[in-house]
């Protein structure tokens, strides 16, 4: 009798000192708002797999909300070190241009972040870029473009973004002497100001210029692919253009082409959030209705995960001494 007054005893001290529904706590995104920053204007590819992200990651940690916040300027190097300084408790990552990458190796200014240092999430996608020229001027091909005696004028984002890069880079390893990139054109700009006949050229991934040179408005004049694009199988490949000696450099775009759409959030998320950030973006990345969509927009899917991209942004930034010198004059950095 003294035994079973002694265990209920006790197992009433238990109920009180363990509170209802320990063990059962809700995961740390239940209830929560997350922000998803998109290091550019509204409209755009970045803005496009940014909401859809969003929307699909969101599905995936029930009970969260994620609201989108676009933070432009200075080739996404603002929204970059906006995100670099947010308070790493899982509630803010974000989607910026894999030219940082490069951006940082040279020691643009303006740079207040290391991406080997953030938490990273994972990529949407790899896919060719294209370099192109507006119908209305008199370029044909790749040639016309390079050996051009008048200025080329090139749409950018702003300086340290993907575009910029590239026309700096590829005019250094082709040898164009008049390309001029101009930057302030995101979201789109660049193609409407192509049309308005301001600029006459520009480049990006093939999924967003496609359908502007597809209408006619816009001519293929070199992809950066490993592969021939199917339908263009006249238009030249960066790798079949260039000399042996520049080989390293198209080798790191190349590389960029592949690591493309990247997310990632400020350092320190706790492992375990992060953990889960990461399996939120691969489900979504995965689900049937979002593969539907880009399909139907015609945008491509190819994920990789958070573990991997760490991987990859360390060969990105550990460049040996005579590319880095390279692409500092490219970029005109002493």
């Amino acid at each position: 009798m003294k035994n079973k007054i002694l265990i209920s005893s006790v197992a009433m001290l238990l109920v009180v000192l363990v509170p209802l529904g320990a063990g059962h706590s809700k995961p740390y995104y239940e209830g929560k708002t997350f922000t998803f920053v998109v290091s550019t204007k509204p409209g755009g590819g970045y803005d496009f797999y940014g909401r859809l992200g969003a929307k699909f990651m969101e599905k995936y940690l029930p009970g969260s909300t994620i609201i989108i916040r676009n933070i432009p300027g200075a080739g996404h190097i603002i929204g970059v070190n906006h995100l670099y300084h947010c308070k790493p408790d899982g509630l803010t990552f974000g989607l910026f241009d894999r030219g940082l990458y490069v951006s940082q190796v040279v020691g643009l200014k303006g740079i207040k972040f290391d991406l080997a240092k953030m938490s990273w999430i994972g990529s949407f996608a790899s896919e060719p870029r294209v370099f192109l020229v507006a119908k209305h001027t008199p370029y044909k091909t790749l040639d016309d473009v390079v050996k051009s005696d008048r200025p080329v004028t090139f749409a950018c984002h702003g300086i340290g973004e993907m575009q910029y890069m590239e026309a700096m880079v590829v005019a250094k390893i082709l040898g164009a002497k008049n390309w001029k990139p101009m930057t302030g054109y995101a979201g789109g700009e660049g193609e409407l100001a192509m049309m308005r006949g301001e600029l006459a050229a520009s480049s990006g991934s093939w999924a967003s210029m496609r359908p502007f040179i597809e209408s006619g408005e816009g001519r293929a004049v070199m992809f950066t692919s490993e592969t021939p694009v199917k339908g263009y199988e006249d238009v030249p490949l960066l790798p079949k253009v260039v000399g042996k000696e520049y080989k390293p450099v198209v080798d790191l775009m190349l590389f960029l082409v592949r690591f493309n759409r990247p997310v990632a959030g400020p350092p320190g998320i706790p492992t375990a959030r992060l953990q889960i950030l990461r399996e939120a973006f691969k489900k979504a990345l995965h689900d049937p209705e979002l593969l539907k969509m880009v399909e139907k927009a015609r945008r491509p899917i190819d994920y990789i995960g958070g573990e991997e991209a760490e991987k990859l942004i360390k060969v990105v930034l550990d460049q040996p001494p005579e590319i880095v010198k390279l692409l500092k004059e490219a970029y005109g950095v002493k």
